[in-house]
């Protein structure tokens, strides 16, 4: 059952973060320190099987990963800080890391007024973690209580909202 989830979790992620990034690009950090970087156009197919995710390429090479060991899957390079923010069209909310295990980083710097309040929310739109931000900067959500998934991460104040996709593991 495990598996039929991470196995879901993974094609909402790879078709959110496809339609919603416009990525290009696709990292896998091993827990290791090793990352991979694949391009889409040259991704074939990935699979999950036991504990395993295989990225199968268009000249028919694979990499074989085990979930275990995986620090991160994402459409976003993480090793040099943030070069592509997971963030909606037009907006300037980061969160990172991405997946998260416990401690998530929200950068508020480039909001227009950082007063107002982050919620968590589950795929269904519920809130499952609200906090208030007192101005713009960096804002820090401890996240350990929540079950793996994925989430939103909202921002909003009097003026805008923001909202970019996390995934806890």
């Amino acid at each position: 059952m495990r598996h039929k989830r991470l196995k879901l979790s993974a094609v909402l992620l790879l078709g959110l973060g496809l339609t919603g990034l416009q990525a290009q690009t696709m990292y896998v950090k091993q827990s290791n320190g090793t990352q991979t970087a694949y391009a889409l156009s040259n991704v074939r197919k990935m699979t999950f099987s036991a504990g395993n995710v295989t990225v199968q390429k268009t000249d028919n090479t694979t990499g074989v990963y085990a979930l275990s060991g995986l620090k991160y899957l994402s459409f976003q390079d993480f090793t040099n800080g943030i070069n592509e923010p997971q963030t909606a069209a037009g907006s300037t909310l980061y969160a990172y890391p991405n997946p998260v295990a416990d401690m998530l980083t929200i950068d508020l710097t480039g909001t227009k007024n950082g007063e107002g309040h982050i919620s968590i929310l589950n795929l269904e739109g519920k809130v499952m973690q609200k906090q208030q931000t007192e101005g713009t900067g960096i804002v820090s959500l401890n996240l350990s209580q929540l079950p793996q998934g994925i989430y939103l991460c909202r921002y909003t104040n009097g003026t805008e909202t923001k909202t970019v996709k996390i995934i806890k593991q």
